[in-house]
């Protein structure tokens, strides 16, 4: 069985999706939750036995805009030179939204060992939009887009496994209800404070995050499906911040990487809870200094011997069967490739034109909303 068979046979049964009904969730306690099962209290105490410093620090670099060719130029630059302290590349994730996207360019993550999950069809900006939705739209959104990048950056939808909502926000239990109809296995669009770091956690029993960014957050239970929490970092105002562009903190090269690596470390000497950095190329524009802060911050853990930058799946792969450093293999890039027929197309959206970069034929009609394939003119 070779490398990628067996990453894929091993997520399947770490990540594999339940269909029953749900119901209300009920108190989460280690003798009726247990790893074994794919199943994880949520909690602030991470799987350790003796000294964490013996174990990894995770730090997941997620992204969540169109992936056009001036992005992909850019994480190209900044990611590729790159390596974990086991040798292999580093990972990250990106949570890819539909329109303006280059599915070519996606295919190209994808073949460089980047994870490829999902952020929604539309990215509709109104954050009530999100809060409001129905469970259809939203199968619409994050069911239709997974299909979009299956088919257009040809990804085998089972590798498509992660979902980032916009603006963070849930509609309660038909989020997730729609994330498991699109057979999605997890979730990273709820943050929690610094002061009370939590680790992944399934959903099998009821959460004990806050839900703070005013949309409603899932109390049913909803077996196996995963959680990873987006510890907040400290702005410059005092407060918390979830992206590293709202975060606002601004100075020489070196007064943001020293920030940005501060933030790391106070987590990696506290309790090492994975780490995921939102990072959105806006930043760049409008804080100066901030791509040279983060690419020095980078720099910096590079010389480090337990901090690794992965994807988030091997996040979840991890916390389900916890090794230390001496044992910890993130993934060889080469092993996750598939071809790109290159097509460029010019397609009509509800009377608009749009160009889209694709692996596939050019469909009849731009895909959107109720037309994933588009096939529907």
């Amino acid at each position: 069985m070779n490398r990628l068979m067996l990453i894929a046979v091993t997520l399947a049964a770490i990540l594999a999706p339940s269909f029953c009904a749900s119901e209300p969730a009920g108190t989460c306690t280690p003798d009726n939750c247990k790893i074994e099962d794919n199943c994880r209290c949520s909690s602030g105490s991470g799987p350790f036995e003796g000294d964490l410093t013996e174990y990894p620090q995770l730090v997941t670099l997620a992204f969540d805009e169109a992936v056009t060719d001036d992005i992909y130029g850019l994480w190209n630059d900044l990611l590729l030179s790159r390596s974990n302290p086991d040798g292999n590349p580093i990972g990250a994730t990106f949570f890819v939204p539909h329109e303006y996207t280059n599915y070519q360019r996606v295919n190209d993550l994808y073949n460089l060992g980047f994870e490829i999950a999902v952020h929604s069809v539309s990215k509709n900006p109104l954050q009530s939009y999100w809060r409001t939705a129905s469970e259809s739209l939203l199968e619409q959104e994050f069911g239709g887009q997974k299909q979009i990048i299956s088919k257009f950056a040809n990804i085998p939808e089972d590798h498509i496994l992660g979902v980032r909502t916009p603006q963070l926000q849930f509609a309660g239990n038909d989020s997730i209800l729609a994330y498991r109809a699109a057979n999605l296995t997890y979730d990273s669009s709820w943050p929690t404070l610094p002061s009370k770091p939590l680790f992944p956690y399934t959903l099998d029993y009821l959460s004990t995050q806050e839900c703070n960014l005013g949309g409603s957050c899932p109390n049913e239970a909803f077996p196996g499906f995963w959680v990873l929490p987006i510890l907040d970092l400290h702005s410059a105002d005092g407060g918390w911040c979830n992206t590293l562009s709202s975060c606002n903190v601004t100075g020489s090269v070196d007064d943001i990487a020293n920030w940005l690596c501060n933030e790391i470390d106070i987590v990696r000497n506290s309790t090492r809870a994975p780490l995921t950095l939102s990072v959105n190329s806006y930043w760049f524009n409008f804080t100066e200094n901030s791509l040279a802060g983060l690419t020095k911050c980078l720099d910096t853990l590079q010389e480090s011997k337990d901090v690794f930058l992965v994807t988030q799946k091997q996040v979840i792969e991890w916390v389900s069967n916890p090794v230390k450093i001496e044992d910890f293999k993130t993934d060889d890039a080469e092993d996750q490739q598939t071809n790109c027929n290159q097509y460029n197309c010019l397609l009509d959206k509800g009377g608009e034109k749009r160009y889209m970069k694709a692996c596939a034929p050019c469909p009849a009609v731009y895909p959107w909303l109720g037309n994933p394939n588009g096939d529907k003119p």
